[in-house]
């Protein structure tokens, strides 16, 4: 392994790596420390207990971290400054969140807050529903004005409706009654189960608007920044770049046109100035006054024309014959230049083939040269004896070589021929070639010649003819001389150029010329002047901006100038070429410069990232479009992680109408603090106290606390006082110890129960003690409870055992019966343990200590234990009684028909207890007359009365159809439904009481109980019979109570009035009339019945202002 490598790998990572390694340390000791702990155990519970909330918490915290991530990148983009940008993120995100929550929560808390019922303190009601319909109708003929004036339709200047255009409207009134109609059906519908929720939003949404300012801000904000952070990346520099040049191309292009516009507009002012100055109208009456002289001397301006047009023609016909003769001399020459061409080109031909033979000789001969005189100098060294035999003298070898020397010679001399020849050909084609040029040379200079000649008689014959020229034709015809002066006027007029104005000035010149070469009409023109210098000084900036056009077109129109610059720069200073080639004034060129200058400044490969954003939307650009859909969606997973966040945390009791809006925590501590110490138990306590009725308005259950034990009725009281102040609890009339609780209320209770059922395993081991210790405490579950407690010793705890029982030291057989029971009731829930070494000794639980306790403190005492006692032990010393015989046959009954057979009687066994002597007739009759005194004494009635009301069979039923009439209203209205059955069940509770009174006082006498149980059956069957007597303050309490409900909203519900003014009348009748009397029943019955005139629609249908009709008595 290479460690110098490792050490430099380490070392080119340090920086990171210490900066993981410092992290890492610091969520270590961050993990170590007792918030850490907490804080765990939190998440902990809200895994297990809320798994919905956890799953969007941590959602939200990540999509936070991902959005601040982001925020961070482009703000220090922006900025340059990490720690700064780092500071302002956190601090946007964790208020976004934050704020995103509270949001949430203010929808989960204000979706059901009702709004305070209030009165405009300007008008009175009465008045204020006409007033805001008026208002209603003003903004609506304003808005609909409005309409007409912003879509064009309508205007200060249109005197009246008929001049709209209806046919063009149409579109636009269609839409706008369509808008009307949806926002009049929104508003018809707004109290219905499907548009209220949207309006109770918008108020929410109102309500909370600081909320909202708070959370779109730092929207706002972080969408900027992230959306910066994203476009960077998916539009990188080389983007930006290619970008700009395309920008570029269209900016630039749209600043030509600009100039182009620009100079148009110039031209137009500037020649309209033109036409105002004082110069050009005093030229004017120069060509004026020429116009008319000329008119005056037409004949003597033809003769001078004609006379001008026939030295044309002849000056004409000269230059012709020049050309002519020119054209004929360079024709001759012409022929000569095509034969030496010809020639020319044949020589040009040879000349390389024979430059390639007399080479090739030249080389032949040059290399002849070079044997001869090797073979010299072979003879000379053999001669000298230096080489070949190396004997000096000249022998046979010496003359050998001579011979080749004279050889090689011979050849050398040939080649030298040969070479001649070639040298001559070559150079007799090269000498022919330089006499054909130097031919031809002399034949361009006469072409030129003859070609100059017959040119300069062109341009000769052309300015002749452009002196005799006009647009329209040629000037030869003097009748028109005039026509084409006012022409060129006009054309000067309509384009005012220089060229316009020279032609002016020529046929000014040739009319005054034609005048002052006669003798007659020099006298007119004598004082015209038709140098336009005065006029043209005047039109020296139309002139120049004309000059600078021309350029300008020639430069810079185009699309191919266009093209050719390729780069930005190369765009930006061809733009600044065109505007300065346009030669438009200091003004326009400062405003054009400007935009110039902006748009260079704006180039996406040079600006700053706020400037390339703008350009990027500018232009359409879809990546900067995906890029802020990626921030607003990131931010907005944030927004609804932390709405529906809040709402997972919601709870049952934010469902309760209230007039104040309160989070769910604070519901539930409110709750929770009147739970007390004991939640569960207290909980299930109110619970149980619950008893269902008729769901109304929310309210479905009743809570009664005059029969509780009086521990328990304050520990149900206090839960209740708490829902009264969120609004889940109400009193109910006539009785303060009786409540409408709402479900949202019972909801809450059972599921901290249900909570208490899930986290402590032990309570339902509980909740089946109790149910099985009150089951084995029964039928006197607080004096039996009593006798257990009294048995029980404590003693030091032993594996979980802190008391114990012996059986055999209770003495009474009455006793150890029912700790028995409380002993196999505990067993079967493993509260009681028996000893293993002795008999009838068992240990008992805290847990069973603590239900015989609750028992005794919470169960009201039994009246009939003592009765009970007594005929225990009366049993227990009666003697045994004879069985008789099991399996002896019985008689058959005999089978008697045509009636119903009589069983007789067996005779009864001999009592077991002493026998009771029953009641004599009177002492019977005493006390049933006694206890059904007091019985209607309880509701404010006499016997006496009672019998004398009901001694007619007619009574009773016209009675009970007055009580129907009455009990028909409450299936109409609520209010007197509750109030009814109220009345009732507070007649219940009296006649209870005196029924519990009473029994008390006949103590363990079954047959005094028998008779009490008998008048009470009594009374009770017919108490719907006396509730409508005036002893029983039933219709005044009704009248007292709608009044009472009347005070609050300063007003009855619909059709409460009629009801109450009814019972009113009912309650004057009860006074005046005969109750013996069955007819009596019977007009109060109908002064009971309902009325058809009550009914809301057809109090519509009644004309305005109509009183409604007199009732007549039965509906």
């Amino acid at each position: 392994m290479d460690i110098k490598l490792l050490i430099d790998t380490l070392a080119e990572h340090a920086q990171p790596i210490g900066i993981a390694v410092f992290l890492t340390c610091s969520l270590v000791l961050l993990l170590r420390t007792r918030v850490a702990r907490r804080l765990r155990a939190v998440i902990e519970e809200t895994v297990f207990t809320n798994w919905r909330l956890a799953l969007l918490g941590t959602t939200g915290i990540v999509l936070s971290g991902a959005a601040g991530w982001r925020t961070w990148e482009g703000m220090y983009n922006f900025t340059g400054e990490p720690l700064l940008s780092g500071m302002v993120t956190f601090g946007i995100q964790g208020i976004m969140l934050i704020v995103a929550w509270l949001i949430g929560e203010s929808f989960a808390t204000g979706m059901n807050s009702r709004a305070q019922p209030g009165q405009s303190s300007l008008v009175s009601s009465t008045v204020q529903p006409w007033i805001g319909s008026f208002i209603g109708l003003l903004l609506f003929v304003t808005g609909f004005v409005l309409f007409l004036q912003w879509s064009g339709q309508s205007g200060t200047k249109h005197p009246g409706v008929e001049d709209i255009n209806w046919s063009a409207a149409s579109d636009k009134f269609l839409m706008f009654a369509a808008g009307l109609l949806l926002f009049a059906l929104f508003a018809l519908y707004a109290a219905s189960d499907l548009v209220r929720p949207y309006v109770q939003v918008v108020r929410v949404i109102i309500r909370n608007s600081m909320l909202w300012l708070m959370f779109l801000a730092c929207m706002a904000t972080s969408v900027f920044f992230s959306f910066d952070s994203f476009f960077t990346s998916i539009f990188p520099q080389s983007e930006r770049v290619r970008a700009a040049e395309l920008r570029a191309q269209n900016q630039v292009a749209g600043i030509i046109t600009d100039i182009e516009t620009a100079i148009a507009a110039r031209r137009a002012v500037l020649a309209e100035e033109l036409f105002t100055t004082d110069a050009w109208k005093g030229y004017e009456q120069q060509l004026d006054h020429v116009a008319k002289a000329a008119a005056q001397s037409q004949g003597v301006i033809e003769r001078f024309v004609n006379d001008q047009i026939e030295e044309h023609r002849r000056s004409v016909k000269e230059q012709q014959e020049r050309i002519s003769s020119a054209q004929a001399g360079q024709a001759g020459l012409a022929n000569r230049k095509t034969s030496l061409t010809d020639e020319k080109s044949n020589l040009a031909g040879q000349r390389p083939e024979l430059a390639a033979d007399y080479a090739a000789k030249k080389a032949e001969y040059d290399a002849k040269l070079r044997d001869v005189d090797a073979k010299r100098v072979e003879a000379l060294a053999e001669d000298k004896g230096v080489e070949g035999s190396g004997k000096a003298g000249r022998g046979p070898l010496y003359r050998q070589r001579m011979g080749e020397l004279t050889q090689v010679q011979a050849a050398a001399q040939i080649a030298q021929e040969r070479m001649k020849d070639a040298q001559k050909r070559l150079a007799g084609v090269e000498s022919r070639l330089s006499a054909v040029d130097r031919e031809l040379a002399t034949l361009d200079g006469d072409l030129a010649k003859y070609k100059g000649e017959a040119e300069t008689a062109e341009q000769r014959i052309k300015l002749a003819e452009g002196n005799a020229q006009t647009d329209t034709g040629p000037k030869t015809d003097p009748a028109r001389i005039l026509p084409l002066f006012d022409q060129t006027k006009a054309e000067f007029r309509a384009d005012p150029t220089v060229e316009h104005l020279g032609q002016v000035q020529r046929m000014c010149g040739e009319i005054t010329g034609a005048m002052q070469a006669t003798p007659e009409t020099r006298a007119l023109v004598s004082t015209v002047d038709c140098d336009p210098k005065t006029t043209a000084d005047a039109a020296a900036t139309l002139f120049a901006l004309q000059a600078g056009t021309k350029v300008f077109e020639n430069s810079c129109a185009g699309g191919d100038k266009l093209n050719a610059n390729k780069s930005t720069d190369d765009l930006f200073a061809f733009a600044r070429g065109c505007l300065a080639d346009s030669a438009l004034p200091s003004s326009d060129t400062d405003a054009l410069r400007t935009k110039i200058n902006h748009i260079e400044l704006s180039r996406d490969d040079k600006a700053h990232r706020f400037v390339v954003t703008l350009n990027a939307f500018q232009d359409g650009n879809r990546l900067a479009y995906l890029a802020l859909a990626i921030a607003i969606g990131l931010d907005g997973l944030i927004f609804m992680s932390g709405l529906f966040g809040a709402n997972a945390v919601r709870s049952p009791l934010s469902d309760i109408p209230s007039f104040r809006a309160r989070s769910g925590a604070q519901l539930e501590a409110t709750i929770n603090a009147a739970l007390g110490a004991h939640p569960y138990e207290t909980a299930w306590l109110t619970l149980t106290s619950l008893k269902p009725i008729t769901n109304q308005d929310g309210f479905s259950a009743l809570a009664d606390l005059s029969n509780m034990e009086r521990s328990q009725a304050d520990r149900v009281r206090m839960v209740l006082t708490a829902g009264a102040d969120i609004g889940a609890v109400e009193s109910v009339s006539q009785n303060p110890e009786r409540y409408r609780v709402r479900s949202e209320l019972r909801e809450y209770l059972s599921s901290v129960c249900d909570k208490q059922f899930k986290a402590d395993s032990g309570a339902k081991d509980r909740a089946k003690l109790e149910q099985l210790v009150s089951a084995a405490l029964a039928p006197h579950p607080r004096e039996h409870s009593e006798i257990v407690l009294n048995t029980l010793e404590p003693i030091r705890e032993t594996e979980g055992f802190t008391s114990r029982v012996t059986l055999k030291e209770i003495d009474n057989d009455y006793d150890r019966r029912v700790v028995r029971r409380v002993i196999n009731a505990g067993a079967a829930t493993k509260a009681v343990a028996p000893d293993r070494d002795t008999d009838d000794l068992y240990y008992i639980r805290p847990a069973l200590y603590e239900t015989l306790l609750m028992i005794r403190a919470t169960a009201p005492q039994s009246p009939g234990y003592g009765y009970e006692g007594i005929r225990f032990e009366g049993v227990q010393e009666r003697p045994a009684l004879e069985g008789g015989v099991l399996r002896s046959a019985q008689p058959e009954l005999p089978l008697h028909t045509g009636s119903v057979p009589k069983i007789e009687r067996r005779r009864e066994q001999q009592q077991a207890l002493p026998g009771i002597p029953p009641l004599s007739q009177e002492e019977r009759q005493r006390l049933i007359a006694y206890y059904r005194e007091e019985l209607l004494e309880a509701v404010n009635l006499r016997s006496d009365i009672v019998d004398t009301r009901l001694s007619l069979p007619q009574s009773r039923d016209a009675i009970l159809a007055a009580w129907e009439a009455l009990n028909a209203h409450s299936k109409k209205n609520q209010n007197l439904y509750f109030l009814l059955r109220e009345f009732q069940n507070g007649q219940e509770r009296m006649l209870d009481e005196v029924v519990s009174r009473l029994r008390r006082e006949a103590g363990g006498d079954e047959r005094k109980r028998s008779l009490l149980e008998g008048a009470d059956g009594l009374v009770r069957d017919e108490l719907t019979l006396y509730l409508l007597f005036p002893e029983t303050g039933l219709i005044s309490t009704l009248i007292d109570d709608l009044e009472l409900a009347a005070q609050p909203d300063e007003g009855l519900a619909h059709g409460e009035q009629d009801l109450k003014d009814q019972l009113k009348n009912v309650q004057e009748a009860m006074g005046r009339l005969d109750l013996d009397n069955p007819r009596s029943w019977d007009e109060i019955r109908q002064k009971l019945a309902i009325r058809t005139g009550t009914d809301f629609r057809s109090l519509m249908k009644r004309p305005l202002g109509q009183p409604p009709p007199e009732d007549d008595g039965e509906a």
